[in-house]
């Protein structure tokens, strides 16, 4: 699962100016999110891959299982 981190340092290629205010960065974390949610982004992540060439929307899926 991704996690939003909000005004942290950026690593050794990142420069700031004003400490980082305002900075948005998603990190991966296998370990974040329940095993339901984890199914559900696999289902939706199957389905993708099962229609992608017949069905052409937006590719929010997964920001819309956020409940």
């Amino acid at each position: 699962m991704w996690r939003l981190k909000i005004a942290q340092g950026g690593g050794p290629y990142m420069y700031s100016t004003n400490n980082y205010v305002g900075r948005q960065t998603w990190e991966f974390d296998p370990d974040c999110g329940t095993s339901e949610e984890h199914a559900e982004v696999e289902k939706a992540h199957d389905e993708f891959t099962k229609n992608h060439h017949c069905v052409k929307p937006s590719g929010d899926v997964l920001l819309r299982l956020v409940h």
